[in-house]
């Protein structure tokens, strides 16, 4: 099993900044709130939308935007623990939380479970080589 580890690292890397990516379309939500609090939607719209929908939008694109990029960067992190050979616990909750997102964090997350509680690894982790 220790052979994976190099793998599962560059996999941590790549869905981390995958992850951060689609964080950006959180942004949608936030310039959707900007849009609608606008003095432009106010003065052409016989119907305006009530005031407080676009702040609403705006921190609700805004909140989903942090949270989304700090778990990028925590699998991301977890890639470079994996690396190093430190803080298995961390990477192990960072695999459970890719668990939650179907189809690519569960298989990233299964596979990493699989390796990071294999014997093999938990030796690797304790002698502390740094993988090549």
């Amino acid at each position: 099993m220790k052979q994976h580890l190099p793998t599962l690292s560059i996999l941590h890397y790549v869905y981390g900044a995958l992850v951060c990516l689609t964080g950006f379309a959180a942004l949608f939500l936030l310039g959707l709130g900007v849009f609608l609090s606008s003095d432009l939607v106010a003065q052409s719209a016989d119907d305006a939308p009530p005031t407080w929908l676009g702040g609403f939008f705006q921190a609700f694109g805004m909140a989903l935007f942090v949270v989304i990029e700090v778990w990028g960067v925590f699998i991301i992190l977890s890639g470079y623990w994996i690396a190093k050979l430190r803080n298995r616990t961390a990477s192990i909750i960072a695999a459970a939380l890719c668990l939650l997102s179907f189809p690519f964090g569960t298989a990233l997350g299964v596979f990493t479970l699989v390796v990071l509680t294999n014997d093999e690894a938990k030796v690797e982790y304790e002698q502390g080589r740094v993988l090549a």
